[in-house]
């Protein structure tokens, strides 16, 4: 849908990559705003297609189609190959904690919460032995991709998911794009990743609001989350600038009164136990924000902020427990801003 008004035009879609993604262009509406809007959904219906390992497309060799097929080798678009050169990559500059081919364990979790999702009175887990047998599959190194030739193999057994990269990497070229058309001042939102560039019509940077977990998480219940500053325990003011969290207060399901959550790590097979959200600025870098997110969340808190303070294009806040404690990094308060 695209809306039009004097000074904004939109475009929001809820068909791709399972969430809504909405572009706002500050600028009068004129043909190639129009314009620049739909070659943006072609961005995104382009990455949506690549990287969906949900469907297949008649059009394009996908995620789906490799997982398919894995021990056969697959000729895939240069954008999917560089997709997936660059997950690989994270694998060890994560130190394990990102890892494509960790999609056999996660089908499992998502079966589960699913299945509890339509009968919540008989969830489980997955089984320990379920869990090491998907282990089997989980080796990065068998991934065979061919960067020149942008061919891919995988070993039997395996399959990839790239739920922890694509969106991210989408909302960049998505980014790129809008820059091309000389757009001068937008926000894209995909899902809770936010990217903007310019500045706010009024002359002030954006504000991002960065929603309290546990406000939520509980519906907004509490006493707490009626109020504009205890619905939001952050917000972030910057130019440029890509924000994204990771979190287990979403995604779901209870077991024994013991909660199980979408994020898995890699070196134990089970979601990630500490914490409850963590969130990533950047300030360049952008593309690789989901990784980063989820890296962050799954590291222990003193190597993830190691790892930040190191890095002068990311900050972070680590969103600890239900009480609302809080860890920054060094230089996070330099986007403290204020709710307008």
């Amino acid at each position: 849908m695209i809306t039009l008004d004097d000074q904004t035009a939109s475009l929001t879609t809820l068909k791709y990559f399972g969430t809504s993604i909405t572009i706002s262009l500050y600028q009068a509406p004129t043909e190639q705003t129009r314009a620049s809007l739909c070659r943006a959904l072609s961005v995104i219906q382009e990455y949506h297609y690549l990287a969906s390992d949900y469907s297949t497309y008649p059009h394009v060799t996908n995620v789906k189609s490799v997982n398919e097929a894995p021990e056969l080798s697959h000729e895939i678009d240069p954008q999917l190959t560089a997709l997936i050169a660059s997950a690989i990559d994270w694998h060890e500059q994560s130190r394990g904690r990102f890892n494509i081919a960790l999609s056999p364990v996660i089908a499992l979790w998502r079966a589960q919460r699913f299945a509890c999702e339509k009968q919540k009175d008989n969830c489980s887990i997955p089984g320990e032995m379920a869990l090491k047998q998907a282990a089997a599959h989980i080796d990065v190194d068998k991934i065979r991709l061919d960067r020149q030739s942008n061919k891919i193999q995988l070993a039997e057994g395996m399959s990839i998911d790239l739920g922890g990269i694509a969106k991210g990497w989408m909302v960049e070229k998505l980014y790129d794009q809008l820059i091309r058309d000389g757009m001068s001042r937008f926000v894209i939102n995909a899902g809770g990743n936010i990217r903007h560039y310019g500045l706010h019509p009024s002359g002030r940077y954006f504000n991002i609001a960065i929603e309290d977990p546990i406000c939520r998480q509980n519906h907004y219940r509490s006493s707490k989350c009626q109020s504009e500053q205890g619905r939001y325990h952050e917000i972030i003011a910057g130019s440029d600038l890509t924000v994204v969290s990771s979190g287990n207060y979403l995604k779901y399901f209870m077991v024994d009164g013991k909660k199980f959550h979408h994020i898995i790590d890699p070196k134990t097979l089970y979601p990630e136990t500490e914490g409850i959200s963590v969130t990533v600025v950047l300030s360049d870098n952008q593309i690789y924000a989901d990784v980063i997110s989820t890296m962050l969340f799954l590291m222990p808190v003193d190597e993830g902020l190691e790892y930040v303070n190191s890095q002068p294009w990311i900050e972070a806040i680590w969103y600890i427990n239900a009480k609302g404690e809080k860890i920054r990094s060094s230089d996070f308060n330099q986007y403290t801003g204020k709710l307008k």
